[in-house]
């Protein structure tokens, strides 16, 4: 394992069975986004150095400016209606999900919604449908999408043909854009593998980008696997790579950081948020992987306590576990 801030040595972690994903896997990975969004949000829109010279180290859930410590933002908010959407779906139903986000956008509860997504919720709210209601100029080319598609991950853990199209559907609601569908694949793509064991690091930057295919989202984890080879630190590589709000910088980040301790939880959504920048949305996509890797029991549980809402969490995941294995 490499040291607090330092770059994996590409070696592949062992003692992980293959095989059926566990539940502890699909609610580490609900909870772990929750946990990492959560852990970011009081410090988003700070640079790296500021972060450092102030805190150190983030390791604490904190207070922010209008949210409590243990709060999510938007990041988990859109993933909770997705989740919703595909049980009461049974799966993913854009014109359901649509609906849903509207009305998430009606309820005033927005805790710090994207441009993108705000004016796409807006072309709904007034007539547009779902397939037109999504921005699709270059400047749509954000982690919105990324940011709530774990779900997806999950419930297509073992069907990469109705995950690539389901990925492309959910986002195209705010997102019209190739590169954030793109991002919304790489992290589609490697939550399935991840929960299910079939990936692992250093591997899982170089398939997903192979799963997405010629994009700038690709081009970046590929970027991101060179640096994790040559054992950069994630201080340094996450500046390379970048950790704005751009899909392209969101995804190679948070991948860089599970990468680099990928059976280290606490390490990994540390790393994304001492990143700075777009820091809930970094480590938000970093937990996901991380806990549906790791499962539930690598979430510390002094963050797991003061997390908001964390049973409806535990519950929905559950309930996506089931309906991912055909239970009743």
């Amino acid at each position: 394992m490499p040291g607090e801030g330092q770059g994996g040595s590409g070696e592949k972690v062992s003692g992980r069975p293959q095989g059926k994903p566990s539940p502890s896997g699909f609610e580490g990975c609900i909870l772990g986004l929750a946990v990492g969004d959560a852990l970011g949000m009081p410090v988003e829109f700070r640079s790296a150095q500021e972060l450092k010279k102030r805190y150190g180290r983030v390791t604490e859930m904190m207070d922010g400016e209008r949210l409590k410590a243990g709060q999510f933002t938007d990041d988990t908010l859109m993933t909770v209606a997705t989740l919703e959407s595909i049980l009461a779906q049974k799966r993913v139903d854009p014109e359901d999900l649509a609906r849903r986000f509207l009305a998430w956008y009606e309820s005033g509860d927005l805790r710090g919604i994207g441009g993108t997504t705000r004016q796409a919720l807006l072309a709904l709210k007034y007539g547009k449908t779902w397939r037109q209601s999504g921005l699709k100029s270059k400047f749509a080319a954000g982690n919105g999408t990324a940011m709530r598609i774990a779900p997806v991950g999950l419930l297509h853990w073992n069907d990469p043909d109705a995950l690539r199209a389901d990925c492309e559907s959910a986002s195209l609601i705010t997102h019209r854009n190739s590169e954030a569908v793109a991002g919304s694949r790489a992290v589609a793509f490697a939550v399935a593998g991840l929960v299910s064991r079939r990936l692992a690091c250093p591997n899982l930057m170089r398939e997903a980008a192979a799963f997405v295919g010629p994009s700038e989202v690709g081009s970046n984890l590929l970027k991101a696997n060179r640096l994790l080879t040559q054992g950069k630190p994630v201080e340094f590589a996450l500046f390379a790579l970048g950790t704005g709000g751009y899909v392209v910088e969101t995804v190679a980040s948070a991948f860089y950081c599970f990468c680099a301790s990928p059976e280290d939880f606490e390490q990994t959504v540390i790393n994304a948020v001492m990143g700075g920048d777009d820091t809930d949305t970094t480590a938000c996509v970093a937990g996901a992987l991380s806990g549906a890797y790791n499962g539930v029991e690598a979430i510390p549980e002094r963050w797991l306590a003061v997390l908001e809402e964390r049973e409806r969490l535990r519950t929905l995941a559950r309930d996506l576990f089931h309906l991912a294995f055909g239970a009743p």
